[in-house]
């Protein structure tokens, strides 16, 4: 189901409708189209997708898009 989430990205305001299970990493580069993190190995193994999450490293592609809700990426 769907959702209305807010994140803040690089200190602006974003709002995008998505599943609250949603991979991060598909959220910051496909709805956002911030293409800085990249897919590696889809397991939080490679670092790849490593993004700052209120000043803590954490692998986006293993961390859910509710996880960043009104958090700091």
């Amino acid at each position: 189901m769907t959702q209305t989430i807010e994140l803040n990205v690089n200190g602006a305001r974003r709002v995008i409708t998505a599943d609250p299970g949603t991979p991060l990493i598909y959220v910051l580069r496909n709805d956002l189209e911030l293409n800085a993190a990249k897919f590696g190995c889809g397991s939080a193994h490679c670092g790849a997708c490593t993004v700052m999450l209120d000043d803590k490293a954490v692998r986006s592609c293993v961390t859910p898009v509710s996880a960043a809700a009104k958090g700091a990426v």
